[in-house]
């Protein structure tokens, strides 16, 4: 197996900060995401003709990087993304539509934001100010300007509402008393939150109106390029018809015991993607089984190459130190579902095909699980070629983590790498697995 090799030089690709400025990817970037330099380069690195149609997969879509930059570079992209707020995000995001219209229309929307509307989340718990508590997500001015609005948007015409209502839930959450800050939401430090009132909500509206406007000017889109269908990637060995690419970047949970699902439950209700807990349960537990918030189905396969195996020896014989029980089985679960979904890819990929994961080491109990190299060994289980496993930067383990007993240890290092993998030329690309769960 190839070592890890550090990158010392090159500018870092996998985090989102280049999202927060580039067209269209800033109309909603997210912390989780990546560079789209990333996808940039790795498509230059297939070396294709340009007469040749290259078709991108992206299992994980997150907010859209990958479809968004490939349909830029006039690539085809199939993404697929099980949270249903992230999936409207990468949808909306490749759609095209005349500004100057939408410019027109905004008014209609503007005339919803001044009404106000009672919002039905304000009897939710946490969401909106009342019954005695002491924080809340939005204060009641805040959810009644944002229905007000989502209500206006009912007037406007179908092909113009994606836009106005991603403006409108970031603009809600420019506006809400917390952030998103790892695996959950922190309230902000401020001594009042009285600043997030309906004009704060209609500006924010506005200024986010004027980016899609702009954007959609300069970066005009072939909607019918590419897609991104809201769907467990788990579910991808299933799905018909079963096109083959020759390019796949992507980024799966990291093991680190984050429900990303919660973390986005605000826009989730605010968009009336779900109406309560249960529905919103429903989605973690199609969600790749990264953490222990859900109770999913225990997994059945326990072989996934020696490095695992070393590894979750030691982790069990530390078991009285983990911050929960159920972190070797969470373990083991997740790498059943990564080795699942390679052996999708593998049945799914042409001769030659690039396919990079962005992933990042975790540690229980004080031991680092290297979760780069041993998905580079599943990877060559099921038929891809390891080519690299690159290290992009160095990162601090929580102590949550790692919860060892003796404070006088040092915190375990952990690593964001790229793993680097390709599909063997002149295969017919489809290796023998059986499936599991």
């Amino acid at each position: 197996m190839t070592v890890t090799r550090e990158l010392t030089k090159e500018p870092t690709v996998t985090n989102a900060a280049d999202n927060a400025t580039l067209a269209r990817h800033r109309w909603y970037p997210i912390k989780e995401g990546f560079s789209p330099r990333l996808v940039t380069d790795s498509y230059l690195e297939l070396g294709t003709d340009s007469k040749k149609r290259v078709l991108a997969i992206e299992p994980f879509s997150g907010s859209g990087t990958a479809p968004v930059e490939c349909t830029r570079l006039g690539i085809a992209c199939l993404a697929f993304e099980v949270n249903p707020f992230l999936a409207f995000i990468g949808r909306t995001k490749l759609r095209q539509a005349d500004p100057k219209t939408l410019r027109a229309q905004r008014e209609t929307v503007l005339k919803g934001l001044r009404r106000k509307n009672v919002s039905r989340l304000e009897s939710i718990s946490t969401f909106c100010e009342g019954n005695g508590r002491k924080k809340w997500l939005f204060n009641r001015s805040v959810l009644r300007t944002f229905a007000g609005g989502w209500n206006g948007i009912k007037n406007c015409p179908p092909t113009l509402r994606a836009f106005y209502r991603l403006a409108l839930l970031r603009a809600a959450m420019d506006n809400c008393n917390a952030y998103p800050d790892g695996k959950c939401l922190r309230y902000k430090r401020l001594k009042s939150f009285d600043c997030f009132d309906s004009g704060s909500v209609i500006a924010q509206f506005e200024h986010y109106c004027d980016l899609i406007e702009e954007d959609l000017d300069s970066t005009r889109f072939d909607s019918s390029l590419s897609s991104v269908e809201c769907m467990d990637s788990r579910e991808l060995a299933d799905r018909v018809p079963k096109q083959r690419f020759d390019l796949c970047v992507t980024s799966p949970p990291y093991l680190n015991s984050f429900d990303y699902s919660d973390v986005y439950r605000p826009e989730m209700f605010l968009a009336g993607l779900v109406t309560d807990n249960k529905q919103l349960m429903r989605i973690r537990l199609r969600t790749v089984r990264s953490h222990v918030q859900a109770n999913w189905k225990a997994p059945i396969k326990a072989s996934f190459g020696t490095i695992y195996a070393k590894i979750l020896k030691d982790i069990l014989n530390r078991k009285d130190e983990l911050w929960s029980a159920r972190i070797p089985q969470m373990i083991q679960a997740y790498f059943e579902d990564m080795e699942e979904l390679l052996a999708a890819l593998t049945e799914r990929a042409n001769p030659s095909a690039l396919l990079k994961i962005v992933v990042a080491t975790s540690a229980y109990g004080g031991v680092v699980v290297p979760v780069d190299l041993i998905l580079a060994e599943i990877a060559e289980q099921v038929g891809w070629e390891l080519h690299d496993v690159q290290v992009v930067r160095r990162l601090r383990s929580s102590a949550q983590l790692w919860k060892h007993e003796d404070r006088d240890k040092k915190v375990p290092e952990l690593r964001e790498s790229v793993v680097i993998l390709k599909f063997p030329n002149g295969s017919s690309g489809a290796v023998p697995h059986k499936r599991f769960g």
